[in-house]
């Protein structure tokens, strides 16, 4: 990585990772909020928030607040509240700002649409969300974020600087769907199908792919097994392997640091799963093993591109 440097690839990797975790997040927002004022109230409203917030990443407890307030107050919490880190203003604020450290770097389109969501981000308020509805916003985002992957691919030449954008996109992508099957535990995955697939931008996808297991178990083997469907852990994972090897200059099966150590065990482990076997041990239980792998792996990236050097007293 001598043509890079360490805070300008930290800036990339942060960069990519809030934008793909604002999209994400903006798609089971729509998702969940959509299912809850259709299908669901009181307590199994509830259930499908707390599910919500634990893919997110948010700590807070739904069960203060009153029934009737859960939806409002968790989508608030989720979109605009700057003292939650991982809230849509914040993913997308967080992106600006290592957008604009690293400004040089990338294309004049990337940056505009970069600097256009921002702008849009904050120009809304939860008055306009309130009169509106919440579906006009959360698409806007959803469908802005998911436009600046092409932008990347389609305007940034094949170097550094793009695996880092590359690899922060496809880490955040594996560890999303993870979080989404972890969070169904104590749920019937037969019930949730539909609402998991969606969540993981799966559901057509997966209607177009013949199968001959039972569904909880094709739904499985699809979002995380699968080597074609680009949001399916085992896709995005090789996809990161390869940014890795690539910015190392290491040949792919072969590991130089700890990084491409802790991810070539994950992804072995992927390769030779069973879906039927999740299924049977439980794909919470599965699902949570790979959160913590990737914490690994992403604490691993840190330190090896972007170490903390100490300042001399």
């Amino acid at each position: 990585m001598d043509s890079l440097l360490s805070r300008v690839a930290e800036s990339l990797w942060w960069l990519s990772r809030n934008l793909e975790r604002a999209e994400t997040l903006a798609r089971i927002l729509d998702v969940n909020y959509s299912r809850t004022m259709d299908r669901y109230s009181g307590r199994e409203s509830l259930r499908h928030w707390k599910v919500v917030l634990d893919v997110a990443g948010m700590q807070t407890d739904l069960d203060l607040i009153p029934e009737a307030s859960v939806p409002a107050t968790a989508l608030h919490y989720c979109t605009y509240s700057r003292e939650n880190r991982t809230s849509i203003v914040s993913c997308v604020q967080i992106a600006r700002s290592n957008a604009l450290y690293v400004r040089s770097e990338l294309s004049s389109e990337m940056w505009e649409a970069i600097n256009g969501l921002y702008l849009f981000v904050e120009a809304s308020s939860p008055k306009t969300l309130a009169r509106e509805g919440p579906s006009s916003f959360l698409r806007h985002v959803r469908d802005v974020a998911q436009a600046l992957s092409g932008i990347v691919d389609a305007t940034l030449v094949r170097d550094e600087l793009w695996d880092f954008l590359h690899m922060g996109r496809h880490f955040e992508r594996a560890y999303v769907t993870s979080r989404v099957l972890r969070a169904q535990a104590g749920s019937d995955l037969a019930a949730e199908v539909q609402t998991v697939l969606q969540m993981c931008c799966a559901s057509e996808p997966f209607a177009r792919v013949p199968h001959s297991a039972p569904e909880p178990d094709r739904v499985i083997a699809f979002l995380l097994l699968d080597a074609a469907f680009p949001r399916s852990v085992r896709y995005a994972l090789r996809e990161v392997d390869s940014s890795l090897h690539r910015i190392s200059g290491t040949l792919a099966g072969t590991f130089s640091n700890d990084a491409e150590r802790v991810l070539g065990r994950l992804l072995a482990m992927l390769d030779f799963a069973h879906a039927a076997e999740i299924a049977s041990e439980g794909v919470s239980g599965f699902a949570q093993v790979i959160c913590r792998r990737l914490d690994d792996l992403s604490s691993a990236v840190e330190r090896i591109y972007f170490p903390r050097i100490p300042v001399a007293s």
